[in-house]
């Protein structure tokens, strides 16, 4: 594993014990965000990608002053700490003039080296102080740098502090520093800063699909186009899906996905293999069969996709309801950025006759009859919904179930509920009770008159049903 250098300003942490904080700890520079994506994929070794960012630490509460012989403890949380061991190693300076940004040599004062790193996590590192005669002083400000090669400690680097993280692998959290100070002479601890963050963990990669398809079906048009109509009247052939994938910033080199691929795939639930319907702009298919994948590859970040499919014009359209699931993968490891969901890319709708029936029963002795007049010049077939007062649905329909008779142009067909009953093959739909019904008819609404009544059989008595339609609804 390779250790990527980094000033400790690059970091941040957390409490060392339980005081009363009374020291500061303060960054300069701009903090980076590490991606979450990147953190389930292997450990993080943070890297200074934000120049003269860094720590610096400032006790408060010594209550002389000052304090002899000093030891400084730096606490991350959410990282393990390492410390570098090229050259001579690291220091903690003093800053005489209070501006670590100004690197001449006598502007800095060694007063902690010979670091150690101890925890559990290996989590803490400790300086001694340079020499038994040291010491450190309130409202002062320490930070951590490279010793020079004299090791006298008046000269810094100021682009090398190597004091590294690496973030613990899986870990979601923000990484943070705390600082605190204690004394081999004669106290113990006397000051401790509130932690600092410098690095976030956040999402480095986001999706969304912003347009669904949405076309519907014109049985009118013998279901070969949509009903929905082109700017010059034209009926529709072509439908679209948009869907973006984007990529947020600030986030460090070594935090960020690297190879990045991108896909959406596209899953139609119907088989329109002789549909002859194609994708344009971004992939193409030459037909759709039941859970065939359209996919379409290499989405610009941050930029719309648009999915084309058109239709021949000559060839019935059926409902669909499209599924769909976008994500990145880096290497072998895919990061789902919109779960598979149904009809979260859309549905193909058929514009016609819809009706809903509430209360029907489907009892021998308690039996509800369904009638319908189609006074269309079109042949039809006829779909029904059963739904049960526990919301388990089940669809029945004059294609898949020929017990159930279409409905020809200028044909009254009539519809037991007993019967629709008898052919329910979900063992969870419950019958013994009333459910409602909703009846689609794919052709044009107005042609379409409904009745039902409800019989009680032992006492001869019928009562009618409402049937609650609107020529402008789908299915």
């Amino acid at each position: 594993m390779t250790i990527n250098k980094i000033g400790i300003s690059a970091l941040a942490a957390s409490v060392l014990v339980s005081v009363v904080y009374a020291g500061t700890i303060t960054t300069a520079g701009t903090t980076s965000k590490i991606g979450k994506e990147q953190l389930s994929l292997t450990d993080i070794n943070v890297s200074n990608v934000t120049g003269q960012a860094r720590v610096s630490y400032t006790p408060t509460a010594i209550p002389a002053g000052s304090l002899k012989n000093p030891i400084f403890k730096f606490t991350f949380t959410n990282a393990k700490s390492l410390v570098d061991s090229s050259a001579n190693g690291l220091g903690v300076f003093q800053v005489l003039d209070g501006n670590e940004s100004n690197t001449t040599q006598a502007n800095y004062t060694l007063v902690g080296k010979t670091a150690t790193v101890s925890g559990a996590n290996s989590e803490v590192v400790s300086f001694n102080a340079s020499s038994a005669s040291t010491y450190v002083y309130n409202n002062k400000k320490y930070v951590i740098r490279d010793i020079n090669a004299t090791g006298t400690g008046t000269n810094v680097i100021a682009t090398d502090e190597n004091l590294t993280a690496t973030v613990v692998k899986g870990s979601t959290a923000s990484v943070t520093i705390s600082a605190g100070l204690y004394s081999g002479d004669s106290q113990a601890l006397n000051d401790s800063a509130n932690a600092a963050t410098i690095y976030t963990v956040a999402t480095e990669y986001t999706g969304a699909i912003n347009t669904k398809f949405n076309a519907r079906i014109d049985a009118a048009a013998t279901f070969y186009k949509f009903y929905d109509q082109n700017i010059d009247g034209t009926l529709k052939v072509a439908d679209q899906l948009q869907a973006t994938i984007t990529k947020a910033t600030g986030f460090i080199a070594g935090g960020i996905l690297s190879g990045v691929t991108n896909a959406l795939i596209i899953y139609p639930d119907q088989n329109l293999t002789k549909n002859a319907i194609a994708a344009t702009s971004t992939g193409t298919v030459s037909g759709l069969a039941k859970d065939t994948n359209i996919t379409v590859t290499a989405l610009t970040a941050g930029v719309k996709e648009d999915v084309n499919l058109t239709v021949n014009g000559t060839t019935e359209i059926k409902k669909t309801t499209f599924d769909a699931t976008l994500y990145v993968q880096s290497a072998s490891t895919k990061f789902t950025l919109v779960a598979k969901s149904t009809g979260n890319a859309g549905i193909w709708t058929i514009y016609g006759y819809n009706a809903q029936i509430p209360n029907v029963s489907g009892l021998s002795t308690h039996n509800t009859t369904m009638k319908f007049t189609n006074r269309s010049s079109l042949n039809t077939n006829i779909y029904f919904t059963l739904i049960d007062p526990d919301g388990t649905v089940a669809t029945l329909n004059s294609v898949d179930n020929t017990s159930l008779a279409s409905l020809n142009a200028g044909v009254t067909g009539t519809y037991k509920a007993s019967d629709l009953v008898a052919l329910i093959t979900d063992t969870n739909f419950d019958a013994t009770g009333s459910f409602s019904v909703e009846v689609s008819i794919p052709t044009t609404p107005s042609s379409v008159y409904g009745m039902a009544s409800f019989k009680n059989t032992t006492l001869g008595q019928f009562k009618d049903l409402p049937v609650y339609n609107s020529s402008t609804m789908t299915y």
